[in-house]
């Protein structure tokens, strides 16, 4: 490569970068131009009073840094001392880009600011750390101005050098850990923006030698040909980008799908972008997000696939954050509304859907909720297709299984099938999901219970299974569920019910709506403070935050009670065996829990036996839990409330402390009366189980009494060490492993707690752990419905003699980290 060739491509990239430079600025407000012209300065200064308190030994300087008219501009603007200059010498970072949607079609007034901070390789550990801290001071700082920027540190070899720097970034609310790698930089090299620093050599042709021959280049390593071991971590990563904002994972899942679709003959946007500067097309066509999505909807036209094709288009609508329908002269002169006009009146959109896709500040939950359903299908119809195309490859060598068990936990969260799981409404853009009125309808046929967001007139009839019925709403149910606790739950978790909305329940009276409202205004302070979520939460099995117990929200015995109350306070009376006729005043039970993995569930019991099964299914998830625990109870009943809490509160505390007392060796009893049966409750290390006791001379004593364990010599168990038994999750395949004496022992607990003990020679952790991974990934069987409640893997240590437990792979800094 000659002089002049790299002079001329150096060239190139200056004047794409300026011109990229120019359109950021065109579609930012005053203010936040301001904001983005400091961001080198901030990093080249090391500033004491803005925008914190800074250690004055950071490492600080860019390379080649001079202060321009414009950023001198902007910290008069902002009131931002300028320091004396700093020996040139000292110059800490290679360079510092912006990357991502920035300058493009995907900037809008809601897009965050990405910073990349190449910095010298000479660096120490010691000296990053005061910088990551000069970065978040610097974060906070924009934060106050409401300017999102990410800073993140990026060494000049990580992507030349792969093992060597795999765990400088682990997965986390923002890195993509191990999970993708030339990817991540194909999308730098496609959208960086030069703030200040070295230009980088990006352009196909550029390789290490140029900055042997040119000192005022980066070169950060080849994307030309995208290993295929990479398109599944990729694809999991976006997935998991996808919870927050789906539309824009969707873009992304889609781009991969594309390029899988042409390996290994794949021509990447990169690419594609340097053709057009080669040509000296600078014009909006030559921009990286229109690129993104024009060979995107090429791909999906030659599929034939109209549906995806007309969601992925509003995607990329809704992501410009332009607003035809109301144009304002402020942002009349964004350099992308001719294309996007042009693009609108291809596509032959209506002035109606214009209207409600610009007003999607204000979409409610049924309209949230039909886009969330599209977005999420068509994610998994792309995941559905880079499985198929990676499970022909291997998992990329440098995709760590822990890191690819994280994302897949979380994304069993959201993409599990089970009725059961009250699954997150994305608000996307909505300011607020609240509604002034619900109501609840009840469909014999499905048997199953439906929300609406519209208020019922009590002054018209509805029959609730008939047409005339279902033409009531003008809209569809925004959520429906097996049980009215389910749907209550879901409403308020997702902030569709507030203390002011008005319930009522069709065929049902005001006593009904009442009840509703009651449990809603229950539900809202426990359900809106929840804990986050860390590493170790989703690495270890999983254990209650939080429990509440809904008594008699279907049916109330006490409604036909007619008893004193006050009496009762002063008797020690048993609510769930009460007076001569041994009634019991508790006729369902709901439970609504939430887990470590940051999973809302919700589970309905009812018959006599309601009580003792919804205490059976929770109690080894309360064992696992800490004293923190909060426990709750609501009781919906008409009278005896205060009562039937009192009990309940009891009787779940002291099974918590039965629980927790009980061991390998031993079985703890207790008594329990329901009705005018009495019923034995048995703990032990594997749970609850209960039994009628039809002796005819009942035990009248409320104490629990200590059993002997029953000979296991059959139960696999008996022969596993007893800190298994600690771990062990319904749920979840659990992996428990240990070296000792040249052999490889593993336990394998399955979803339903059915143990296995299997035994390796010749094999160590690492290759059992990737190999079971790779299987369970790939399994034919599970590529049809995707899957993500991957396999958690354990080691077996012994910690100061004591034979502990730990999860595979994450270091202790990284376990304690929210994700």
């Amino acid at each position: 490569m000659t002089d002049k060739t790299v002079n001329y491509q150096q060239d190139l990239a200056k004047k794409l970068n300026s011109i990229r430079l120019a359109r950021t600025l065109d579609v930012l407000p005053d203010l936040q131009q301001q904001l983005f012209h400091v961001i080198p300065f901030l990093i080249h200064y090391n500033q004491i009073d803005v925008p914190g308190i800074i250690d004055p030994s950071t490492p600080c300087g860019i390379h080649g840094f001079t202060l321009s008219n414009a950023v001198i501009s902007a910290c008069n603007a902002l009131s931002v001392p300028i320091p004396e200059a700093i020996q040139s010498n000292a110059a800490a970072f290679e360079g510092v880009y912006a990357m991502g949607s920035t300058a493009s079609f995907g900037q809008n007034s809601q897009s965050d600011i990405d910073i990349w901070q190449v910095y010298n390789s000479n660096l120490t550990q010691a000296q990053l750390k005061l910088i990551e801290y000069k970065n978040k001071l610097i974060s906070d700082w924009f934060a106050g101005f409401e300017f999102e920027v990410n800073i993140y540190l990026v060494h000049p070899m990580q992507f030349r050098e792969c093992s060597t720097f795999d765990n400088c970034q682990p997965v986390g609310l923002e890195n993509s850990g191990s999970s993708q790698h030339w990817l991540l930089l194909e999308e730098f090299y496609r959208t960086h923006i030069r703030l200040a620093g070295k230009v980088v050599a990006w352009w196909p042709s550029a390789d290490s030698q140029v900055t042997e021959t040119n000192a005022n280049l980066l070169y950060l390593g080849d994307v030309n040909s995208l290993p295929a071991t990479e398109y599944f971590g990729a694809s999991l990563w976006q997935l998991y980008k996808g919870l927050n904002k789906p539309h824009k994972a969707l873009l992304k899942v889609l781009l991969l799908e594309v390029y899988a679709s042409e390996y290994p003959n794949t021509t990447l946007i990169t690419q594609q972008i340097w053709q057009h500067c080669e040509q000296q097309n600078f014009s909006v066509d030559n921009d990286a997000y229109l690129l993104l999505f024009k060979r995107i909807e090429t791909y999906l036209i030659a599929q034939g696939d109209d549906n995806r094709l007309e969601i992925i288009r509003r995607c990329f609508y809704l992501k410009s954050g332009v607003k035809l329908s109301c144009l304002s002269s402020q942002n009349s002169t964004d350099w992308r509304i001719e294309k996007i006009k042009s693009l609108v009146k291809q596509w032959e959109w209506s002035h109606e859907l214009i209207s409600i896709l610009d007003n999607n500040a204000n979409w409610h939950a049924g309209q949230l909720k039909w886009f969330n359903q599209q977005l999420c299908e068509l994610l998994l119809v792309s995941y559905k297709n880079l499985l198929k195309f990676a499970s022909k490859q291997t998992l990329s060598d440098r995709m760590r299984v822990e890191e690819l068990g994280l994302l897949a936990r979380k994304l069993h969260t959201y993409f599990s099938d089970d009725d059961h799981l009250l699954q997150p409404l994305n608000r996307l853009w909505s300011l607020s999901t609240a509604e002034k009125s619900l109501t609840i309808r009840h469909c014999i046929k499905t048997s199953r219970f439906y929300l609406y967001r519209q208020a019922y007139n009590k002054m018209e009839r509805f029959d609730a299974d008939s047409r005339h019925q279902q033409n009531a709403f003008d809209n569809h149910a925004i959520h429906d569920a097996e049980n009215i606790c389910s749907l209550v739950a879901w409403a308020v978790m997702n902030g569709v019910a507030t203390a002011e909305t008005v319930w009522s329940q069709i065929g049902a009276s005001q006593k009904r709506a009442n009840k509703l409202g009651y449990l809603a205004r229950k539900l809202i302070p426990i359900m809106h403070h929840v804990p986050t979520v860390s590493k170790r939460d989703l690495c270890e099995p999983w254990c209650y935050q939080k429990i509440v117990l809904i008594a008699n929200m279907d049916g109330d015995p006490t409604a036909q009670w007619h008893g004193e109350e006050l009496i009762l306070d002063y008797v020690n009376t048993n609510i769930l065996s009460l007076g001569k006729a041994k009634l019991s005043m508790l006729s369902s039970v709901a439970i609504v829990s939430l887990n470590s993995w940051g999973e809302w569930q919700s589970h309905r019991f009812h018959g006599s036996t309601a009580l003792l099964e919804a205490i059976s299914f929770i109690i080894l998830g309360l064992k696992r839990s800490n004293a923190q625990v909060d426990l709750s109870i609501i009781s919906c009943s008409a009278k005896l409330k205060q009562q039937i809490f009192n009990q309940l509160k009891t009787l779940l505390l002291r099974c918590y402390g039965l629980m927790k007392k009980v061991n390998q060796t031993n079985t703890l009893m207790h008594p329990i009366r329901i009705g005018n049966q009495q019923y034995n409750m048995y703990f032990n290390s594997l749970g609850m189980m209960y039994r009628k006791n039809d002796s005819t001379t009942l035990n009248k004593s409320h104490e629990a009494y200590m059993l002997p364990q029953p000979n296991l010599a059959e139960d696999p168990y008996s022969s596993a060490p007893s800190v298994i038994q600690q771990f062990i999750a319904k749920g979840a395949k659990q992996y428990f492993l240990q070296e000792q004496n040249q052999k490889l022992d593993v336990f394998v607990a399955d979803e339903h707690n059915q143990l296995e003990h299997l035994q390796y020679l010749d094999t160590n952790i690492n290759e059992v752990v990737a190999k079971e991974s790779h299987l369970y990934v790939f399994d034919a069987k599970k590529q049809s419905t995707p899957i993500f409640n991957m396999p958690q893997f354990f080691q077996l240590v012994h910690i100061d003699g004591v034979l502990t437990v730990i999860p595979f792979g994450l270091s202790v800094d990284e376990m304690g980290s929210e994700f």
